[in-house]
């Protein structure tokens, strides 16, 4: 490593050091707000985690660090081949966020003596105690997680390290680019790295740590739930509802351009059966956003937004009149995006509106939901051009001249949802890929 970078590194150091009383305030504003937030302090300030016991004779223990839900899911595919194949390896999952925990939880429970934590500030201290007690053989970084002293702690540890499904947007690619001397030395660290894209991979070679192999999307392989989408289709019986518009995954700010709009167009006077369903990207703004829809009904004249949590309980069937006579609907769930998907017919990309970079439009289509999308979409720059190749996606400047689209004559849309079928199934087989690759690499020794 170059002085240059050793001084940058402990810059970089203090500032994370410095910045632990600011981190605690932020932990505790958002669990006023989201009290999961409260929960895994320990971890994370103290690298206090749970116990791990030492790994036998035979056996290997891997590491496996997926930020947050979507991470989580996207690894998933991987992370059950693997498990099949070699079932005598144990597992340790960490993430950073409380949903991205309940997801962890909810997917790898079952998985060989799996042990979950939240992953420690990047601290020197802090990574070497957490190597310490975890006693990985692997560590496994989802897509484009690159701290520091992680991944360059693991050599020192012993420990094989992989980054799998990496993408680089073209933000995160310049900054890499500018911060070459600290970068290249991180990467060169990794020891196999795995791209999604051959523009992804181009990134990482340009920064002077070309990848090991391009293997596509995990995400295209993602097991589908068809226990979710028989839930959909039975909200939509339910409701009796005409047209049914979904705003998936929308950020902050979105669902205010996307109200106003549907006030510009008339929507809902000229689409007397369609309804709106708008589901947030973070549970902490659900109540935030209903507000937004109470107050845009009232301007629009149309009935009470309602909430998915007050309708469709397990065993009961009231108040699905009122249900049936809403306009505007929102999903305030966790882990059902498959049922939004099978309720609707066509989705609004969360994300892409404003400059978020989008949000996962594969899952969509893997359940035959077409996607409408706005100009933003470069954290899945590749997917969103196949999808839009494939004609199971459409762009649109922004969410006014979607709805006047969708006004302008909508009957269906059976061909994109074929589309949209055929795009996510072409698009399979990255699991196997990726499979191949890490398993090849991990027979090899170790070389730094």
């Amino acid at each position: 490593m170059s002085t240059s970078a050793r001084i940058f590194l402990c810059i970089y150091n203090l500032v994370l050091f410095l910045l632990q009383p600011v981190l605690a305030l932020y932990l505790l504003k958002r669990g006023i707000r989201q009290p999961e937030y409260r929960q895994g302090w320990g971890q994370r300030f103290l690298a206090r985690l749970p116990e791990f016991r030492p790994v036998a004779s035979g056996q290997r223990r891997i590491w496996v660090h997926a930020v947050s839900v979507g991470e989580a899911h996207a690894i998933s595919p991987l992370v059950s081949y693997w498990a099949k194949v070699y079932p005598q390896d144990e597992w340790a999952i960490s993430c950073t966020t409380p949903t991205g925990m309940a997801t962890c939880q909810h997917l790898y429970s079952a998985l060989n003596q799996v042990q979950f934590f939240y992953l420690p500030y990047d601290l020197p201290y802090l990574v070497t105690r957490t190597f310490k007690q975890v006693r990985a053989n692997s560590l496994w970084v989802v897509e484009t997680e690159l701290w520091p002293n992680l991944l360059l702690r693991a050599g020192k540890a012993e420990v094989r390290t992989a980054l799998l499904n990496a993408r680089v947007s073209p933000t995160t690619g310049k900054r890499l680019a500018q911060l070459g001397f600290l970068s290249k030395p991180v990467l060169q660290s990794i020891d196999t790295l795995v791209a999604q894209t051959q523009s992804d991979a181009a990134v990482f070679e340009r920064i002077g740590r070309p990848v090991n192999a391009v293997c596509g999307n995990l995400k295209f392989d993602v097991a589908l739930k068809p226990e979710l989408a028989t839930m959909g289709r039975t909200w939509r019986e339910a409701v009796q509802a005409g047209q049914v518009v979904l705003f998936a995954s929308s950020r902050e700010g979105e669902e205010a351009l996307l109200l106003d709009a549907l006030n510009r167009s008339q929507f809902f006077k000229r689409m007397p059966r369609a309804s709106v369903w708008i589901v947030p990207r973070h549970p902490q703004r659900f109540d935030e956003v209903f507000e937004l829809m109470v107050e845009a009904a009232t301007r629009m004249g149309v009935a009470r937004p309602v909430r998915r949590s007050n309708f469709f309980n397990t065993g009961s069937n009231i108040a699905l009149a009122g249900f049936a006579q809403a306009r505007l609907v929102l999903g305030d769930s966790m882990g059902e995006m498959p049922a939004y998907y099978s309720v609707a017919d066509l989705a609004l990309l969360g994300g892409s509106w404003l400059p978020f970079g989008g949000q996962n439009l594969i899952e969509a289509c893997a359940y035959g939901c077409p996607v409408w999308m706005g100009p933003n979409t470069f954290n899945f720059a590749k997917a969103a051009e196949d999808a839009l190749a494939a004609k199971a996606a459409r762009r649109f400047e922004h969410l006014l001249a979607a709805c006047e689209h969708y006004l302008s004559g909508f009957q269906g849309n059976y061909e994109a949802r074929k589309a949209a079928f055929a795009y996510a199934r072409g698009h399979r087989g990255a699991t196997q890929r990726s499979f191949d690759i890490l398993n090849e690499s991990s027979q090899s020794p170790v070389a730094r």
